[in-house]
């Protein structure tokens, strides 16, 4: 059995991982699960618990049982398998969940990407099943890069194209971020470079414009500068105590205390049932869970 099907099958010889308190799982930040691992995460599902790899040796345990959960939070590129998967309408009507979907537009950053028209369509479709005030749109990363022509160039204005068919899908929360300069990104292809202090407030005046008008919120994750010199972009929260309580169609929900995953992360507590070892065929050149 490879590393893959490791981390997201449950293993019943590890010992079980209960949790003292019932918390939300993240379905991942990690890996691409929903489009690439979902068949492995319904087995884990159903089973009561999933065993992933934690890195450095260690594996680790959580329960998947409905007492110890409150609820899922999804990650994805594509959630298509996941929406298509013959589980998913029992997930939804037994448990919370929520759906951070990431859809940029451009083509040399993400090779192996559906295209966006199949894309946009599976994201309404997901609106239509789920609710859209569970459906959050990343516009993630903004990058600046040398392409393979020798021209200097940005992804920002896939932003603009993509927000009216995210506004008629009926979402109102939009995060973003500009890419963090990884050192292992030099090995992608790609010259990637730093924006300036002011390139970065042109484009989040004129993103926050464009989402006020569609009545969307503008969240930035992980850029400091960002919501002190546009002060009408809020400090992202992607795992956001106030949105999960307003989304808990169970009534289990508990505050959550804040629990960032890196500098000027915002997110409240939760557990990521991800691995690294799960490398994301999508290939995405500014990934910085590509252990690449």
């Amino acid at each position: 059995m490879d590393a893959v099907t490791v981390a997201c099958v449950p293993k019943r010889t590890a010992p079980s991982a209960m949790a003292a308190t019932p918390r939300y799982i993240s379905v991942s930040r990690r890996t691409d699960i929903p489009r690439f691992f979902v068949n492995d995460f319904f087995k884990a599902w159903l089973a009561g618990e999933v065993t992933y790899d934690g890195g450095y040796g260690r594996s680790h345990t959580v329960s998947l049982r409905p007492g110890d959960v409150l609820g899922y939070i999804f990650w994805s590129k594509d959630f298509e398998p996941l929406l298509r998967h013959p589980l998913f309408e029992k997930l939804i009507a037994t448990s919370n969940a929520v759906f951070h979907c990431t859809v940029n537009d451009d083509q040399e950053l993400e090779p192996r990407v559906a295209p966006l028209e199949s894309r946009l369509k599976t994201l309404r479709d997901l609106c239509a099943e789920v609710g859209p005030e569970r459906v959050f749109w990343r516009f993630d990363p903004i990058c600046k890069y040398v392409d393979t022509y020798g021209r200097v160039v940005s992804n920002e204005q896939g932003f603009f194209r993509i927000l009216p068919h995210v506004k008629s899908a009926g979402i109102k929360h939009c995060f973003f971020s500009f890419m963090s300069m990884y050192r292992k990104l030099n090995n992608r292809g790609l010259r990637f470079q730093e924006f300036s202090g002011e390139e970065k407030r042109s484009m989040c005046r004129k993103m926050l414009h464009a989402c006020s008008r569609a009545g969307m919120i503008l969240y930035n994750c992980c850029n400091s500068e960002v919501v002190r010199f546009e002060p009408g972009i809020l400090q992202a929260h992607c795992i956001d105590n106030d949105i999960l309580q307003a989304t808990d169609r169970f009534n289990v929900h508990r505050p959550l205390v804040a629990k960032p995953t890196r500098k000027g992360c915002g997110c409240h507590e939760s557990r990521d049932i991800g691995s690294y070892s799960q490398k994301c065929p999508h290939g995405c050149l500014y990934c910085y869970a590509n252990p690449l």
